[in-house]
């Protein structure tokens, strides 16, 4: 999804007030993280780590983890991309709303593509494909499976290889990580990143988790390099200094629905239940597209049209808890739209 994501603010040209498209924490970059790599820019007139060893040993020790399990890539994006040339013509599932990247890496690698809407998806659910893409919780939707659900769908279908994407793990608590249970889920592979909750998407830094014997499989077609210098040191740091990236997701879910609850108020917009701190919503006058450039038109705010993810419709937009101040910013100004 080259077009049509997120965080696209310098398409506009007036500037961004409040960004609601991207669903990364809002408390921006961390001063100490900041410091250390203005501190490690002299650094990138030597090649990276060719294979981001150090920080795959650091990751596997902080997880619990044997060798070999984990593989560090550039953002979560390169993960999804490798584990669909490491099966290059397999069958897939795709369980839909869902981000875009999943189907497009399969079809470049041709893969036979079916997808499974989420409000479809139970714990008894077979599955008669390959692999299974699955978001947990799941982007643009917020929905999630609780970690019995999600465990018991997995060994009930021990022939298909389930790639869980786990990029939002941190900002839900109707979901937890299934990386604990890898000993004992042959099957999975479990994709993470470290750009969301420690707001670096620009640096581009993530990581596969699995058994040994099926990450080979995709490690193989990892390129060296990949993962450039600045990145590797954010996560030493942040890996070093976990206490600077801890969140309180609580308080975050918790704003997350007075703000959620702002908006359904309003007879104009039909919102979505979400177990995290973004979630769609539906405006019933006009398309997404439009809405969205009206509010940066008139009051500089972003918002994502999602209405080019599969299976949802024109009105779509997703929206991303803020600060309380720029949550009433907006909520005021579909007032306005609603009036409009």
């Amino acid at each position: 999804m080259i077009q049509g994501h997120g965080d696209d603010g310098y398409l506009f040209d007036q500037p961004v007030k409040a960004d609601f498209s991207s669903n990364v924490w809002y408390g921006g970059l961390r001063e100490g993280l900041k410091t250390h790599l203005s501190n490690k820019v002299s650094g990138i007139d030597h090649y990276p780590d060719a294979g981001a060893a150090k920080l795959q040993r650091m990751l596997e020790e902080q997880a619990g983890l044997p060798a070999g399990t984990i593989l560090v890539t550039n953002g979560g994006t390169e993960a999804i991309y490798l584990v669909a040339q490491a099966f290059a013509g397999a069958t897939t599932t795709i369980v839909a709303p869902t981000f875009a990247e999943y189907a497009d890496a399969c079809k470049l690698y041709r893969h036979q593509v079916q997808y499974l809407l989420w409000d479809k998806l139970t714990p008894d659910t077979s599955f008669s494909t390959d692999l299974v893409f699955l978001c947990n919780p799941n982007n643009p939707t917020g929905q999630a499976l609780d970690d019995q659900a999600l465990q018991r769908l997995i060994q009930r279908n021990k022939h298909t290889v389930f790639i869980i994407d786990e990029a939002y793990i941190e900002f839900t608590l109707g979901a937890a990580t299934v990386v604990p249970h890898l000993h004992r889920l042959p099957n999975v592979l479990v994709l993470r990143s470290l750009t969301k909750t420690c707001c670096i998407p620009g640096l581009r830094l993530g990581y596969i988790a699995g058994r040994k014997q099926l990450l080979d499989r995709v490690r193989a077609f990892r390129m060296p390099w990949s993962v450039n210098s600045l990145a590797l040191e954010a996560g030493y740091y942040i890996l070093e200094h976990p206490a600077q990236f801890a969140l309180s997701k609580e308080s975050l879910l918790q704003d997350t629905f007075h703000f959620w609850e702002g908006i359904r108020k309003m007879p104009e917009f039909r919102v979505s239940p979400t177990h995290t701190h973004f979630f769609l919503f539906e405006t019933l006058t006009g398309t997404a597209a439009s809405l969205k450039a009206w509010l940066m038109e008139n009051h500089g705010i972003l918002i994502r049209d999602a209405s080019n993810f599969y299976g949802l419709e024109q009105g779509h937009c997703r929206v991303a808890c803020q600060r309380s101040a720029d949550n009433t910013l907006l909520i005021t100004a579909l007032r306005q739209w609603s009036l409009y």
